[in-house]
Order: C-alpha cells, then structure tokens, then sequence
C-alpha cells in the first residue's frame, strides 16, 4: 500500500506526548494469544474483531503503522460483511489512530468523526467518550486549545459515568496538556499527578509513559533542564518496554533537547540520532523533519557544515513532499545559515525567503524572526543596505514581539513556582502604583480633594490591617482544629488498642486457661485410664487451634497493613470459606470489592469483621440450615452484607447469649445499619450496611 502523508506541521510548543483511548497493553505472550484467537473461525464474530481490533492497536500501531492501516481496513471489511456495526466503527477508529501516529492531524480528525456518528447510531457510550476524547487531542495539536478542553471535558464526563478508570486517567492527563499550553501550569501539574496516580494503581504502563512525557514538557516549559530530564528518560524507558516507537521517538528527541541545554552535545546527538532511526524505521515524516533540524542545527554550531547542509536538504524536500511548514521553514532557515558559511549569499537570500513564506503558514513568531534574521544577513553580505535595513526593522518588530511572550511566559512561571506567597505582593505594588499615577494626574486638585485621598488611603489600610488580622485569627483556628483532630485520632487509636488488649488476654488468657487444666488431667489419665486420653488430646487440639485462630484474628486487626476495603473483604472471604468448609453445609460466598481501593481505620474494620464472623457463626451453629449465602460487598463509599439461611428460623434458636445484642451494639458504633429478618421454618437473613465517609 502507498505510505501514508501527513498534513500541516504541529507547533514546536505542541511537542507534549499524547494517549490515545482504545485498547489495553499486552505482552507478547498475549499478542500471540490475540493472533490465535482472531484467526479462529470457530469463535463468535464480537470475540474474534475484539482480538483483531487489540491486536492491531498493541501489536502493530505504535511500532508499524502501515501494517496497521492495512489490518484495520481488513477488520471494517470483514465486519461489514458479517453486520457487525460495533466493529465497522472501531476499525474506523483504527485508521484514525494510524494517521495519528503518521502526524496527519486533520486527516485523522474526519475518520474520528465518522466513528463518532456510528458510535451514536450503535448507542455505544464507551466508544462515543473515547472518540471525544481522542478528536479533542486531535485540535488540541492543531491548536485549537478551547475546543479541545470542551470535547476533553465531555469526553471526561462521560468516563466517569461509565466508571472507567483508565479512560478518566487518560483525559485528566489531556486537559492538563491544554491548561499547561494556556499557561496554567498550577492546574496543568495537578491534573498530571492525579492521572499518573490513577495509572500507576491501574498499573497502565501506557498510560504512565505519557504522563511522566508531560511532566517533562511542564518542566521543559519552565527551562527546568534536569527536571525535565528525568521525567523524559522514564518515559523513554517504559516506551521502550512497552515498544511504542512512536513514543520512545518523541522521548529521545526531548532527552536530546534537554542535554543539549545542559552542555552536553555528544548524548545530544546520539539522543537526536536514535530518534532519527526510529522515526525513520516508522515512516513518522513529522517528527522526522523535526528531529533532523535539530540535528543539523547542533552539526552546524559544531562547524561540521557538511553534515548539517545534507540534512537541511533532506528535510526541505520531505517537508515540501509532506505538507510541513514548520518543518520548512526551519529546514531553510537551516540552509541560508549554511550557504552564508560557505559564501553563497545570493542563493542563502532565496532560502531565507522562502523560509519567512513558510513560517508565516506555520503562523510561529520564533520561525518568522529567524527567517527574517537568516534574510537580513543575507542582504548585509550582499552589500544591499535599504533593503537589509527594511528587514531589519522587522526583525527587532518580531523580537519585541516574543520578548513580550516570554515575559508573559516568565511571569506564568514564576506564577506556577511562588503564586501563594507572592499574591499579597504583587497586589500590594500594583496598588501602589495606581495610587502614584493618581496623584500625579491630580496634583494641582484643590486640598479637600487631597484630602479625600488621604482618607481613603487610611480606611484602605484600615481594611487591610483587619484583612489580615481576619487571616492570622482564621490560620490559628484551623490550626487548632488540625491539633484537635490529631488528638481524636491518637485518643480512637488508644481506644482500639486498649480493646485488642482486653481482647488478647480474654480470649487467649480463657484458651491457655483451658489448655493449662486439660494438661493437667492428661497428667492424671496417664497413670489411671491411658484409654481416655484420645479424647482429651482432641480437646486438646481444637482448644490451641482456637486460640491460633483469634491470635491471627488480633494481629490481622492491628496490622496497620490490612487497614484497607480490598483487605477487609479478602479476610472475609477466608474466614467465610473455612468456616462452611468445616461445617459441611451446602453454601454460596460472594465477596467482592468494587473500584480504587482505600483506607479503613481499624476499629471500624475490626467491628464489622466481627459482625460478620457473629452472624455466620450463629448460623451454623443454631439453623440447622441446608444452605448458606454470604455476599460481602465493598466500596470506595459504602460496606455492605448479608447472611442468609435456609434453615428453622429465629424463634428456633437458643435464647440465651449476647451474640444478636453485640452485633447491634457493634453496628450501632460504627454508624451502620443492621437489620434480622426472620419466621420460623423460612430461615434467617441478617443485613448490615455502613455509609463510609469521602476520605
């Protein structure tokens, strides 16, 4: 198949990773499993274009993207002809996807956009919020920052409607890509720390490679080098893991950059020259063009002139085949630098002039200057002076021009680095200054008007002063109220190991107590009826094996380690599975925890383990049940269970104990429900449900 192009060239402050939305990452042992299970006919259609359509996102897009093109044609195909319209508008996605990864933006955006219309004819939610998602990456490499954020935000509310994790992750990364190019690198940074956290549980190592890509570039756009380094070379080697040439080109380019800041031009161009074959290798005629100027911009400060004029030529007919005027311009720019050196000023004066035609496509103002500056020089070594000194005016125009934006730039870093501590500074100067003008304008104004001044400049300070006495007195209350809630938990902290304390020497002492005089008569049996001590070796035994139970029960209550949802509900299904094992009674378990795991304060774990040990125990011991169900349910904002039975009912049961009378009181502590539905021969049902607080 003829090679794919792409279209108009991404600005170099665009240069931030992207994540596309669509399938999981496999290993090879699960691509060779995709590839047997889409080549088997034996399998239902929907099983068969799943693993096709995996395959080819994680076998073949990122590394070989015609393969990729070729595969996904061949999957809309097939899914035409078997009526399949949920994979007619996946594999559409594909082909978007592929001309991704080719650089063609525009080109990739109508075939998003043709998935999105059968998404929404299929009634597919998950399809329409990952097509969103991915069009809004799309404009935001165009450039097109505030429709991005809208398709980003629909896209994100709709993931969270389907509670789909790695999706959410992905378009928090995305909309803090926008924020940062917008220039709001507080919100930029947050956003990145919560999607990479939500990665790194879901364990997406995908999706962590593009958010340590974008820290780089935060920290690239605040010239932090070194920061910046660190970030792109994790992201290089999970790109490199993972194999997604795409990706680990880009990181290389970004390393080559940093190092190239930091002096260090020999790991700068082998940085750019591994970038370079890998791009090349995938036909990303893009990043390419970029990696190449770079390149030759590096040989050319080295004085190997030579090497940097190849590469500029190369870049200038690739950019011209593909559409690139970014890449372009940089390219001629290049070239007229170059032939200046050699002594070719006429021919470096048509370079430069073709390069400021090419930069003002690309619509960069850093490109414009330096074509500009590249033609001036030009002019100056042809001894034509009117005409250098026009262009030269245009150039200082230009540079005003971008000292403004780097100063804007500047001040949102400086923003980004001290915003809390600096406010009340810069608002207090810009008052200042206010007042200054105001005073000059109205020098010669009568003295009651000076008057007036003096006044509100004294009621101004006067809300000041209370201003900040208000924000001392507010600090001081939230300070004692973080002291006061410290003090709780340390206070519930006591508590609950003065509760494992009494626990521990009541139940283990009444257990050592029982072993102690079963010793003793196995003493006196011995010498009087050996026969008998079978019997009291059993009694024995299942004394000790309680008290390692309530032992493991104890240490597993104090284990700060076990203090979560996920380990509460694994510590039950145990107990629930050996418990009916042992009783021999028909049963059902279902315990089950449901979204990111989180913390549970021990004596809330604690009490509803033992409410759920009370209500089992109870039912096997007194049912008489032919069947048990348990379903212990867990979650980020509630714990739920129930205990069922279908045996004699509650008014078959012993009237003595305290066991009901706990668990009430035991639920009641924790703030839960507990509710006992039962009639005699129709069994008993024992519910509890605790609402947990938003951590």
């Amino acid at each position: 198949m003829p090679r794919l192009t792409a279209s108009t060239g991404l600005r170099s402050w665009i240069a931030g990773a992207l994540i596309l939305l669509g399938a999981p990452s496999f290993s090879q042992t699960g691509i060779d499993s995709l590839r047997t299970l889409a080549n088997d006919a034996a399998q239902p259609d929907s099983i068969r274009f799943r693993a096709y359509y995996d395959l080819v996102w994680d076998g073949f897009l990122f590394s070989d993207p015609d393969s990729a093109y070729a595969l996904g044609l061949q999957l809309q195909h097939d899914a035409r002809e078997r009526n399949n319209p949920v994979f007619v508008a996946r594999a559409s996605e594909l082909l978007a996807a592929v001309w991704y990864v080719r650089g063609d933006m525009r080109t990739a955006l109508l075939h998003y956009d043709t998935a999105l219309a059968l998404h929404r004819r299929n009634g597919d939610a998950e399809g329409q919020a990952d097509v969103i998602s991915n069009m809004g990456s799309m404009l935001s490499f165009l450039g097109d920052l505030d429709s991005a954020l809208t398709l980003y935000q629909e896209g994100l509310a709709l993931h969270e409607r389907l509670a789909d994790s790695a999706s959410i992750a992905n378009d928090l990364n995305a909309i803090g890509r926008v924020q940062m190019l917008r220039g709001d690198h507080g919100k930029a940074v947050d956003l990145y720390q919560q999607s990479l956290h939500i990665q790194e549980l879901l364990g997406n190592k995908r999706g962590i490679c593009t958010s340590l890509a974008n820290l780089g570039g935060l920290y690239l756009n605040q010239s932090d080098w070194n920061e910046a380094l660190g970030y792109y070379r994790r992201a290089a080697a999970m790109a490199e893991e993972l194999d997604d040439q795409h990706q680990l080109g880009t990181q290389l380019e970004e390393i080559g950059s940093c190092l190239e800041e930091l002096g260090d031009t020999t790991g700068s161009r082998q940085a750019y020259r591994r970038s370079e074959a890998i791009r090349l290798a995938i036909g990303d005629h893009h990043g390419l063009v970029n990696v190449r100027n770079r390149l030759a911009t590096l040989l050319l400060a080295q004085h190997r002139t030579s090497e940097a004029k190849a590469l500029f030529e190369q870049n200038v007919v690739m950019a011209r085949e593909e559409d690139l005027p970014y890449g372009l311009s940089n390219a001629l720019v290049g070239m007229s630098n170059v032939l200046l050196r050699t002594g070719e000023p006429a021919l470096a004066l048509a370079m430069a002039v073709a390069a400021d035609s090419a930069a003002a496509r690309a619509e960069e103002l850093n490109l414009q200057r330096d074509a500009a500056a590249a033609r001036y020089a030009a002019l100056k070594a042809l001894g034509r002076w009117q005409e250098a000194l026009t262009v030269h005016e245009r150039v200082v125009l230009l540079n005003d021009s971008i000292l403004r934006e780097e100063n804007q730039r500047e001040l949102l870093r400086s923003g980004f680095k001290y915003a809390y501590e600096r406010a009340a500074e810069t608002d207090s100067l810009r008052h200042v200054a206010e007042r200054t003008r105001t005073e000059a304008r109205h020098r010669e104004q009568r003295t009651w008007l000076l008057a007036l001044l003096v006044i509100a400049a004294v009621l101004g300070s006067a809300a000041w002063v209370r201003m900040r006495y208000t924000t001392r007195a507010k600090r001081a209350i939230e300070a004692a109220q973080e002291k006061l809630v410290v003090s709780e938990r340390a206070r519930e902290a006591a508590e609950v190991r003065t509760r494992i304390a009494r626990d521990v020497h009541d139940q283990l002492g009444s257990d050592l107590t029982k072993l102690a005089l079963l010793s003793s008569e196995a003493k006196a049996l011995a010498n009087e009826d050996p026969t008998a001590l079978s019997e009291l070796a059993a009694d024995m035994e299942r004394v000790s094996t309680e008290a390692n139970r309530s032992l493991g029960d104890i240490v597993w209550a104090v284990d700060p380690h076990h203090d979560s949802l996920a380990g509460l509900t694994e510590r039950v299904r145990a107990h629930c599975e050996r418990m009916l094992l042992w009783s021999h009674v028909a049963h059902t378990i279902d315990c089950r925890h449901e979204g990111p795991d989180t913390s549970l304060d021990p004596a809330t774990k604690r009490d509803i383990y033992l409410i759920l040990r009370e209500a089992l125990n109870n039912a096997i011991k007194y049912a008489k049940a032919e069947h048990i169900r348990v379903v212990f349910k867990t979650s980020a904002s509630f714990v739920q269970f129930e205990v069922c039975d279908d045996g004699i009912g509650m008014s078959g049961a012993p009237k003595s104990g305290h066991g009901l009378e706990n668990m009430r009181h035991r639920a009641e502590h924790i703030g839960g429900s507990l509710t006992i539905a039962s009639d005699a021969g129709s069994g008993t049902c024992i519910r509890f449900r605790v609402d947990l607080s938003p951590a």
